[in-house]
C-alpha cells in the first residue's frame, strides 16, 4: 500500500471508508461473537455433540440473514447520503459502498474460526487471513485504482471465509446429515439466548467501533492525508499484538469457559494470571522496540515507491503514540475474556464506553484545541486502553483476587530500557539495532531471572 499509494489524500479516502465499511465487523463477526459463542457450545458439545453442531447451524443461518438485512441498509444509507456531502466524502462514500458485501463474509468466518478453535484446531483461523492479504496485495500492486482495491477486499474476505468453511464442513457432516444441517431453526431460541448474553457486549464493542471509524474521521480533519500516517503506523503496531495478544486471547477463551463450567475457581485464576504474565513478558520488549527500532523498521518497510520521505516523521511519530499504549491494549483483551468466559458482559462493556468516551473527548481536545495533527489520535487511543484496562483489573481484583503482574512488570522495564538506550546510541540502522536489541534484553533478563521470557524461549514461544 505504501509503495503503490503512499500517502496521498486519495489512499487517506480509502482508509476511512474501509472502517466505515467494517463498522461492524467485530460488533458480529470477530471476538465479541466468538466470546459468547464458545461457551454456550463448549456447554452443549460436552453433553451432546449433534446438538452443539445444531446450535452452530442455527447461528451461522441467522447470522447471514442479519448479515444481509445490514449490508443492504448500509448500501442504501451510502448511496442517500452521498448525495449530501462534498466531493471528498463521497469518494469515501462510493469506496464504502463496494466494501461493505465484504462484512458478510468476515462475520461468518469469525463464526468458523470460534467453532475451531472450540475444537482445538487453530492452524486454519491463523493461515485464512494469509490469504486475504495475499490479495489485498495483488490488487494494490496491478489495479493501482481505488475502487479495484475495494472490490479486492470484499474478494479477500470471501477467500478467507471459503478456507476456514473447507474444514468446519467435516465438523458439521460427521454429526449432521446434509438434510439436518439444511433445516435450521432461523432466530430460534438458541440463537435469541446467545444474543441476549451478548446484548451488553454487543454493545459494548459496537461503541469501540464507532470510535474506531470516529478516529479516521477526526484524523481526515486533522490532515487530509492524517488516515494514512495512522493506518501504517497502526499496522507495525498490531504486528505484536495480532502474533501475540489477539492470538493468546483467542486460545484463552475455550479453557476459560472450561475451567467456569467444572467450577474450579483455581484453575481459572491460573489460566489468567500466567497468560497476563506470559503476555507482559512479550509485550514489554516489544513495546520499547517500537520506540528504539521504529524510525530504522519504518524506513526499511515503508520508504520506497509512493512513500515520500516527508511522511516518515508523522507516521513515527502516530507508531510511538500507539506504542505507548500496547501492553494496557492485550491485557484488555485478555480480561475481557476472563469475564466473558463467566458470561459476565457488564463489567467490559462499562469499561469499554467509560474508555471510548475518554478517547473521543481527548481526540476533540487533541485536534481541535490543541492541533496536535494526526498523532493526537494514537496518543488518545493508548490513553482509552489505560482507562478501559484500569478499570477491568479493578473489578476482576474485587472479585477473585489481585492478579500480581508488577514486578514482573518492573523487571522488564528495567531490562528493554537499559538497553534501548545502548542500542539508540550505536544506531547502525536496522539490521544491526534489532539483532542488538534482541540479545540484549534476552540477556539481561535472563541476569534479573524472568523466569516468564525464560520459560517462553524454552518452550520456542
Amino acid at each position: 500500500m505504501a509503495f503503490a499509494f503512499g500517502t496521498s489524500p486519495a489512499v487517506a479516502a480509502f482508509m476511512v471508508a474501509y472502517r466505515l465499511a467494517n463498522l461492524f465487523r467485530r460488533l458480529l463477526g470477530e471476538g465479541n461473537l466468538q466470546s459468547g459463542f464458545a461457551p454456550h457450545f463448549e456447554s452443549l458439545y460436552a453433553q451432546n455433540p449433534k446438538a452443539a453442531l445444531q446450535f452452530y447451524r442455527d447461528v451461522s443461518f441467522s447470522l447471514l440473514a442479519l448479515l444481509l438485512v445490514i449490508t443492504v441498509g448500509m448500501e442504501g444509507g451510502l448511496a442517500l447520503g452521498a448525495s449530501y456531502f462534498n466531493e471528498s466524502w463521497q469518494e469515501v462514500a462510493r469506496l464504502a459502498m463496494w466494501m461493505a458485501p465484504g462484512l458478510i463474509f468476515i462475520c461468518l468466518y469469525g463464526l468458523n474460526a470460534a467453532l475451531l478453535q472450540c475444537k482445538k484446531q487453530y492452524f486454519l483461523t491463523g493461515v485464512a487471513p494469509v490469504a486475504f492479504n495475499f490479495v489485498w496485495i495483488a490488487f494494490a500492486c496491478f489495479a493501482r485504482n481505488m475502487e479495484m482495491l475495494s472490490m479486492g477486499i470484499t474478494l479477500g474476505f470471501c477467500l478467507q471465509w471459503l478456507l476456514t468453511s473447507l474444514q468446519v464442513r467435516k465438523e458439521i457432516f460427521a454429526h449432521l446429515t446434509l438434510q439436518e444441517w439444511l433445516s435450521p431453526q432461523i432466530f430460534s431460541t438458541s440463537w435469541k439466548r446467545l444474543m441476549k448474553s451478548l446484548s451488553l457486549g454487543i454493545l459494548g464493542v459496537g461503541a469501540m467501533q464507532i470510535n474506531s471509524a470516529c478516529d479516521a474521521i477526526f484524523a481526515r480533519f486533522a490532515d487530509l492525508s492524517g488516515p494514512t500516517y495512522l493506518w501504517y503506523a497502526i499496522r507495525v503496531y498490531q504486528l505484536p499484538l495480532a502474533l501475540f495478544g489477539i492470538a493468546l486471547s483467542g486460545a484463552l477463551l475455550p479453557p476459560l469457559a472450561r475451567a467456569m463450567q467444572s467450577g474450579s475457581k483455581e484453575r481459572y485464576m491460573e489460566l489468567l494470571r500466567g497468560s497476563l504474565r506470559q503476555s507482559a513478558a512479550l509485550m514489554v520488549p516489544c513495546t520499547f522496540a517500537l520506540f528504539v527500532l521504529g524510525e530504522s523498521g519504518l524506513k526499511l518497510l515503508y520508504q520506497h515507491g509512493q512513500f515520500s520521505e516527508e511522511s516518515l516523521p508523522q507516521t513515527l511519530h502516530c507508531l510511538w503514540g500507539y506504542g505507548l499504549g500496547l501492553v494496557p491494549a492485550v491485557f484488555v483483551l485478555l480480561l475481557a475474556n476472563g469475564f466473558y468466559a463467566r458470561k459476565s458482559y457488564a463489567i467490559p462493556v462499562i469499561a469499554s464506553v467509560s474508555a471510548v468516551a475518554v478517547n473521543l473527548f481527548l481526540n476533540a481536545l487533541f485536534v481541535f484545541v490543541l492541533h496536535w495533527g494526526a498523532v493526537s489520535i494514537a496518543i488518545a487511543t493508548s490513553v482509552s486502553s489505560f482507562c478501559n484496562v484500569g478499570i477491568l483489573s479493578y473489578c476482576l481484583s474485587k472479585e477473585l483476587g489481585a492478579i500480581h503482574c508488577w514486578g514482573l512488570l518492573g523487571k522488564l522495564v528495567v531490562c528493554s530500557a537499559l538497553i534501548g538506550i545502548v542500542v539508540t546510541q550505536i544506531g547502525g540502522g536496522f539490521f544491526l539495532q534489532a539483532p542488538l536489541y534482541l540479545a540484549g534484553v534476552l540477556g539481561l533478563a535472563r541476569w534479573m531471572k524472568v523466569a516468564e521470557l525464560q520459560e517462553l524461549l524454552r518452550n520456542g514461544l
